[in-house]
């Protein structure tokens, strides 16, 4: 269903009295120079909810290979002066990922849902083959059944943790807490694959700047 088999994720968090310009950095500048590179399809930007990295970039890639390549490690290598002013103000406070698509569920909005509801997980090992069947055969059919949901796509990291990332683009923000959507989570498979996740972070994030795909880019 998707043109872009990969994803690198960027999350970031400044100072909120430098928050302005960093919005404007990256709307400005950084985000149309990533995307306009070889491999990029499109990115948006959202903000993050009761989360300690406050923004996250969404950069949707042909493959996974994309972010290792020579195109986007020359921007991370030689950055621009407005670049390099605000590496020194996130600084540390940034997380990279890289991912590859494992499956995709639902329909292409007709434009950019308001919300993205983030699952980040991992499972042990022995569990890992049932997981992806249950994820893959029940648990998305279903959510996207759900008044509000309108996709949902499984990544796994190619580099960073945890492994797995879910994202479902939402209309609805409250959509899981609907009575369809608490009925949609209420199996007893749904029951036993969660009680074996750890190490999960759980995000909503808002919708800041819509996407902008390679061809506006360039």
């Amino acid at each position: 269903m998707t043109d872009a088999q990969g994803l690198i994720t960027v999350w970031l968090n400044v100072p909120p009295e430098r928050e302005e310009e960093f919005n404007e950095w990256y709307n400005l500048e950084h985000l149309r120079q990533v995307v306009a590179l070889p491999g990029f399809v499109r990115a948006r930007r959202y903000s993050v909810e009761d989360a300690d990295l406050k923004y996250l970039a969404w950069y949707e890639t042909v493959d996974e290979s994309i972010e290792s390549g020579r195109d986007f490690q020359g921007i991370v290598e030689n950055p621009t002066p407005w670049s390099q002013r605000m590496r020194r103000l996130y600084r540390d406070q940034r997380e990279r990922m890289n991912f590859r698509l494992m499956r995709d569920v639902g329909r292409v909005a007709e434009t950019d849902t308001p919300w993205l509801y983030i699952v980040h997980t991992d499972i042990p090992d022995h569990i890992v083959e049932e997981y992806n069947e249950w994820y893959d055969k029940e648990h998305l059919p279903r959510l996207v059944t759900v008044p509000g949901v309108i996709r949902a796509r499984r990544y796994t990291a190619v580099s960073g943790n945890p492994q797995y990332l879910t994202a479902y683009e939402l209309t609805d923000k409250d959509a899981f807490e609907s009575p369809e959507g608490l009925q949609a989570r209420k199996t007893p498979w749904t029951a036993k694959m969660r009680s074996l996740f750890h190490n999960t972070r759980r995000r909503m994030c808002k919708l800041v700047r819509p996407s902008l795909t390679h061809a506006q880019a360039r």
